[in-house]
């Protein structure tokens, strides 16, 4: 999907539903983005984008 100025939308999910992203992603036409979700040793969370979002 491409916005007519050329950008394009990208979607990402955290852990909460994954399930939801997944189908918003699939009725948009869209893939779900490139990433890593987890916790840090004090309980925190770390996301990690896997792919360019520029």
């Amino acid at each position: 999907m491409a916005f007519e100025d050329g950008k394009k939308l990208k979607i990402f999910t955290g852990n909460a539903n994954p399930a939801l992203a997944k189908e918003i992603c699939d009725y948009l036409g869209l893939p779900l983005g490139e990433a890593f979700v987890g916790r840090f040793n004090n309980g925190e969370v770390q996301i990690m984008i896997d792919e360019s979002v520029r």
